[in-house]
């Protein structure tokens, strides 16, 4: 077993030393014992198989008699639900069950999903449901489910589903839906605002008092998304001599995966087995439990047959998460050299129509705004706003790339004012080597300090900027536009917290063979 490790984790010249070299056999030998490796370069160990195509994928696993899924989907960004025929899919060739939110009811503890990263400044009923109840709130929301034989009879069948929809006005711009008279992205509220977020510290108003200076910036941060090669899957399998459900995800969230499909189907956790094979990709778009991953798990418990469902890239553009959509309108004060003295203002973030994983977006891109930069005084305030349309969530970043933005774009917009070169008016605000560690006044989502415990910003800077050649980048671009090229340049600082503490645990074990397992949650 040594060997074969070392075999992998070594570099080919070293797994395999010529027997006449005593020097690099003993090399070898401190390899194999010594398994820290601390120092060394490891080769990585799930390439080979990817390379090779040897993966195994949601869609690589072929069950015995599995039934595939297709999901009924909503036309309408805002629609009341006043009833679902299911008759003439019911009688269509292959089809084994059409299940809707009622025919779940009764085996779900409760018919809206649960929350991540629970915050209990949230208003209740703010997460989707597995299947749409009474109304759907954005074009994608999975309304019914068709399970047949094979996934093109499901999808034939789905399109016989008669679904009567009473349209609604519907919410289309974070910024229009904060009108008194704007429609709400769902029946029953009271006003779009799912939550406000307040970060401050600092005396603002005295700075903006004695400011020489101010300007005033908006900004609009469009929406995004995350398209993996690989879109979501599930399959489930009900094996009623162990009286045991496993469950095949493409998830980034096995564990949690597991704990919430426990609560909401009300199993013993020896009776849920949770899988994630090699995943094609996922970005934040599958860090989270979808509606489609406690339905299928359900049907497969419901109907006592495997199911499978595979997201096709229509499906993944109209329902899969999506991120950001911020609008940013800021006040900035500085003095005449153009360092920070304050910055106050107002985020408006589109949450979409439900909320699956908390705010963190929109918190974190409020707490990001300061970055490496020196800002004396801040204070921000961030409004989450529901509309009708596809739920977002962390992608690539967080929120923290808005906050980097935004606060980049108010550099270059000082810069502009004071007739000041950019990377200048960077380098005097940004935190100095001699301030570290350097702690902000702001909290992070867990309530720890924000902190910066070390590093050269202004060296890291100008390295870059040495490497780039930014002092003759304005010759380079005259010359350019005498040819009839355009060339332009950016500058930007970012910085993004590390580890998600205080709430990480592992366990290991140490098993009668020597084999060591770590369970880290």
């Amino acid at each position: 077993m040594a060997n074969s490790r070392a075999a992998r984790l070594l570099p080919p010249a070293a797994a395999n030393p010529p027997a006449d070299c005593g020097e690099r056999r003993a090399e070898y030998t401190a390899a194999v014992t010594d398994l820290r490796h601390i120092g060394r370069s490891i080769h990585r160990l799930e390439d080979p198989p990817l390379l090779l195509g040897q993966g195994r994928y949601v869609d690589d696993i072929h069950l015995p008699g599995t039934l595939e899924a297709a999901f009924v989907r909503s036309p309408h960004a805002h629609a009341a639900v006043r009833g679902i025929d299911s008759r003439a899919a019911q009688a269509a060739p292959g089809v084994a069950a059409v299940l809707t939110l009622a025919d779940l009811a009764p085996h779900l503890t409760r018919q809206q999903m649960p929350i991540q990263f629970r915050n209990s400044k949230l208003p209740p009923h703010c997460t989707p449901f597995p299947l749409a109840k009474d109304e759907v709130a954005y074009v994608g929301e999975a309304v019914a489910v068709v399970i047949a034989s094979s996934r093109y009879l499901a999808e034939d069948a789905a399109a016989l589903v008669e679904v009567d929809y009473e349209i609604l006005p519907a919410a289309s711009d974070c910024k229009r839906a904060l009108a008194p008279d704007a429609p709400r992205a769902r029946q029953g509220r009271s006003s779009n605002v799912l939550t406000e977020i307040r970060q401050g510290y600092g005396e603002v108003e005295s700075a903006f008092a004695r400011a020489p200076h101010r300007l005033k910036l908006g900004l609009k941060q469009h929406r995004g998304g995350a398209h993996s090669i690989e879109g979501r899957g599930v399959l489930a399998v009900y094996d009623a001599g162990e009286d045991r459900l496993t469950v095949w995800s493409s998830t980034q969230l096995a564990h949690e995966l597991r704990s919430f499909l426990m609560e909401l189907l009300d199993l013993d956790e020896n009776r849920l087995r949770v899988v994630t094979p090699d995943v094609g990709g996922g970005f934040g778009a599958k860090f989270l439990m979808y509606p489609e991953e406690v339905v299928i798990p359900l049907a497969s418990l419901m109907l006592r047959s495997p199911v499978k469902w595979i997201e096709d890239r229509r499906e993944h553009f109209l329902a899969s998460i999506q991120e950001r959509d911020q609008y940013w309108d800021l006040e900035i004060a500085f003095d005449g050299t153009g360092r920070l003295l304050a910055v106050r203002g107002e985020i408006v973030h589109d949450q979409g129509a439900y909320t699956p994983q908390g705010v963190n977006t929109a918190y974190n891109s409020s707490t990001a705004f300061p970055g490496p930069y020196v800002l004396p005084a801040y204070e921000i305030r961030a409004v989450v706003v529901e509309t009708n349309k596809v739920p977002t969530v962390p992608v690539r970043g967080a929120g923290y790339p808005q906050g980097c933005f935004a606060m980049e774009r108010a550099l270059d917009r000082i810069a502009q004012t004071l007739g000041l070169d950019r990377a200048l008016v960077r380098e005097r605000n940004l935190v100095p080597a001699a301030a570290m560690p350097y702690t902000t006044p702001l909290k992070s989502r867990s309530g720890s300090a924000i902190a910066y415990d070390t590093g050269d910003f202004p060296k890291s800077m100008n390295n870059v900027l040495e490497a780039i050649e930014y002092k003759t980048f304005s010759e380079r671009q005259s010359a350019a536009r005498a040819s009839g090229r355009h060339l332009g340049i950016g500058i930007a600082n970012g910085m993004k917290g590390t580890g998600r503490g205080p709430y990480e645990s592992a366990l290991v074990r140490v098993g009668r063979t020597g084999r060591v397992s770590v369970l880290v949650v």
